[in-house]
């Protein structure tokens, strides 16, 4: 009877501690931008535990960041953002692959990772067909080399992807569908 009643409050242990691990999986949880920006700019914060469901503008958001760690930021949820214009914009440090991010819903990208020199990671998964402007997307982001071959762009007006590869090594050797 003992041995029972040990394994049921081991048990129960277990479970507890298993609530408390999942509750701090998403210890912050933003309802607009504002809120967001003062979490991210917290050089404290592992930006894994944010919880970004709610967001809709996440323009500008690391604009200029003295923030190195980025780890975590794989695993946000992108699914309701529609404006990402500037959001890694002089981020010298970011290089996180957030090739997951479900972008399906963004309606702007112009200069969104313009001058953020350390950038190369591969963004062939993303869905960017509701995208419309992707101004100087990349401008500056002298490290960018990936393939982007398979991006639905025909949405996208010519004028709205001027300077999208100015300064990076996708300036000499853009993807197919890039007009120069």
């Amino acid at each position: 009877m003992q041995k029972k009643i040990f394994a049921l409050l081991m048990f129960a242990l277990f479970a507890l501690f298993a609530v408390c691990a999942i509750a701090e999986e998403h210890k912050y949880h933003p309802q607009t931008k504002t809120e967001l920006k003062a979490l991210v700019e917290d050089l404290s914060i592992n930006l894994g535990t944010i919880d970004t469901h709610k967001i809709t503008d996440m323009s500008g958001l690391f604009y200029r960041t003295e923030r190195k760690d980025f780890s975590g930021i794989e695993t946000w949820n992108v699914s309701n953002v529609k404006d990402m214009r500037g959001m890694f914009s002089y981020a010298k440090s970011f290089n996180q692959n957030i090739n997951a991010w479900n972008v399906s819903h963004v309606e702007t990208m112009r200069g969104m990772f313009s001058n953020a020199e350390s950038f190369n990671q591969p963004l062939d998964k993303w869905d960017v067909s509701k995208v419309r402007n992707m101004e100087h997307m990349f401008e500056g982001a002298e490290s960018f080399n990936q393939n982007i071959n398979a991006w639905n762009v025909s949405h996208i007006k010519d004028n709205n992807m001027v300077f999208m590869f100015r300064f990076s090594p996708l300036e000499e050797n853009p993807p197919q569908w890039f007009k120069k």
